[in-house]
């Protein structure tokens, strides 16, 4: 009996090594014809902004990149702040064939559930980095930080944001938090733009918003820019991280990274990380950057992974004031 149990127990390993061997055949073979069918390229919003128009432009360099032979489907699934459609990819098969925008550091300013874990997500690349600027009415009396400082020390200062879960509302919290300002954050807008006029309408005090979105209503003369989240402010006479001694204020962007499943095969990791990286460093990808106003910064997979590594880490650390 004991004999019969031992001989059955030692064929476990066996049948174990062996599917693991059929496995990584099947995945070899996979990865060595990658890609052979549709991929679809998940924008986690609805149609419109920036997002949205990373995955359209994308999704046609990428097609080009590999000969036109290959449809890259944009897919919009919009939900939770950008978090359901990374839920969702989370479940799907790491067979590179369902890739996906992420907001980042968003993802990271949400409770996590679910199982979704963001650091066993398979992380490709990076596109785009945008900086982000603080803006009040151009027809106010706030002139610079001090002036903010000030009015705070008399009354709450009115914030708007497109709502908890974005980019621009962490910076908010971190703006605040650093510089010892009593706020009250005014959220619910529609979109993007509408909460940065909202400051220019006189809704509110402040915005913190898309540098090149605030560069344009400053250039209309409806608000005037105050604050720059870089280590050096490309406005001249505009305060940046590093003039007011607050480095972490210049590690706030706007990322737009390019994820997958856990468990993408090094192969196929590389051979998107390589197309993207490749298509978002072209001619066609600058103009188009130009044109939309915003920043291209391509990152490979080791880099694109640090990046993560780093916005996990710096919300982490103010994760007590969001």
């Amino acid at each position: 009996m004991s004999n019969s149990v031992m001989k059955r127990r030692s064929l476990f390993p066996m049948v174990a090594a062996f599917g693991a061997a059929a496995t990584m055949g099947i995945r070899s073979a996979q990865a060595a014809s990658y890609p052979s069918q549709t991929i679809n390229f998940i924008i986690p919003y609805g149609p419109g902004g920036g997002f949205d128009a990373y995955g359209r432009k994308f999704s046609e360099l990428m097609a080009g990149f590999y000969g036109n032979k290959i449809n890259i489907e944009p897919i919009n699934m919009p939900g939770a702040a950008g978090r359901e459609a990374i839920f969702n990819l989370s479940h799907d098969a790491p067979d590179g064939y369902n890739i996906s925008l992420a907001n980042v550091p968003g993802l990271f300013l949400q409770k996590s559930g679910g199982g979704l874990d963001l650091m066993k997500m398979s992380w490709i690349a990076n596109l785009g980095r945008d900086s982000y600027g603080v803006a009040v009415s151009a027809k106010g009396n706030i002139k610079d930080l001090a002036g903010l400082q000030a009015l705070s020390a008399q009354r709450s200062v009115g914030f708007s944001s497109t709502g908890a879960g974005s980019t621009d509302y962490f910076a908010t919290k971190v703006l605040a938090a650093s510089l010892g300002l009593k706020i009250n954050i005014v959220s619910g807008y529609k979109g993007s733009m509408s909460s940065a006029v909202a400051v220019a309408r006189g809704d509110v005090d402040v915005v913190v918003h898309s540098l090149t979105t605030l560069e344009k209503l400053q250039k209309s003369g409806l608000v005037r820019i105050i604050f720059v989240f870089q280590e050096k402010s490309p406005l001249p006479g505009v305060e940046d991280a590093t003039s007011i001694n607050k480095p972490d204020l210049g590690k706030i962007f706007q990322w737009r990274p390019v994820v997958a499943p856990p468990g993408l095969p090094p192969a196929i990791l590389t051979n998107l990380s390589t197309a993207l990286v490749s298509v978002a460093k072209s001619p066609d990808a600058s103009a188009w950057a130009k044109k939309i106003h915003t920043t291209l910064h391509p990152l490979a997979h080791d880099e694109t992974l640090d990046m993560i590594k780093t916005q996990k880490a710096l919300v982490d650390k103010w994760r007590t004031v969001i």
